[in-house]
């Protein structure tokens, strides 16, 4: 009966002696450790614990910084993107100058990236997208280039473009011209390295051209299509439209100048 007993203690204590620690119980050292455990065997949910515990226990801004960044890349790789752009945001900000910002940066845009809708949606992810991709192309043009960028940039400078196309359409279907004058002179004023450009210089003349007293600015516009983008499809139908106004004009200043 004694040997029994003694057994069944002895186990006790060796199963107590060998199970894990909770993350809460742990110096940062060894909840970091334990997080890289999980983390290269792509058990990124468990990991993320251990990550958040060193967090709590850093001593250290260098410890801080890397179990911010394995946080971030943890939900990254478990393509949980709406708790990762948070994570590589606070790395950024308190981090921004270290040798692993342009890493961060990176996955924030493709955090961003990952969530992109179709244009009839909202277009925040291609706009966080687009802002960090820029930002880590203007700081470091070499990296960007690497990854190929610019080609996101474009892509998603084409979107917005478009977006914004999309939106004057419907204001204008739903007889709301004003919000969409904005829509196309916001366009026009910031995406002119776009396909979107071109139509909506051609749609904003002409509505300025239907428009008693904006006539001087319809022609404005449709010379600037001609004068900008001579090779596009609309050219040949602002050349008649331009004929067409210009006449008019004429017409009605020879009116005021008989009477």
């Amino acid at each position: 009966m004694r040997k029994t007993v003694l057994l069944i203690m002895i186990c006790v204590l060796t199963f107590a002696g060998c199970a894990k620690k909770a993350p809460n119980q742990m110096t940062a050292e060894e909840s970091m450790k334990t997080g890289m455990t999980y983390f290269k065997k792509g058990n990124y949910e468990k990991a993320v614990t251990y990550f958040e515990n060193t967090l709590m226990e850093a001593e250290t801004p260098e410890m801080a910084a890397k179990a911010q960044l394995f946080l971030a890349d943890s939900y990254f790789l478990d393509k949980k993107y709406v708790e990762a752009i948070p994570a590589y945001e606070l790395f950024l900000e308190i981090y921004g100058e270290t040798e692993d910002a342009n890493t961060a940066m990176l996955r924030l845009g493709l955090s961003h990236y990952a969530q992109i809708d179709t244009i009839d949606r909202d277009m925040s992810a291609a706009e966080g997208a687009l802002n960090a991709f820029t930002k880590l192309r203007d700081k470091s043009p070499a990296f960007a280039r690497e990854f190929e960028l610019n080609k996101k940039i474009v892509e998603l400078r084409s979107m917005l473009a478009e977006r914004e196309l999309y939106v004057a359409k419907f204001y204008f279907r739903i007889k709301e011209p004003d919000s969409a004058e904005g829509r196309l002179k916001y366009l026009i004023s910031n995406y002119s390295d776009t396909a979107s450009y071109d139509e909506a210089l051609y749609m904003y003349a002409n509505w300025l051209a239907d428009k008693k007293g904006r006539e001087a600015e319809a022609v404005k516009y449709y010379r600037k299509l001609i004068d900008e983008r001579p090779n596009s499809k609309y050219v040949v139908d602002v050349v008649r439209e331009l004929t067409s106004l210009l006449a008019n004009i004429t017409t009605q200043m020879e009116e005021k100048g008989e009477k």
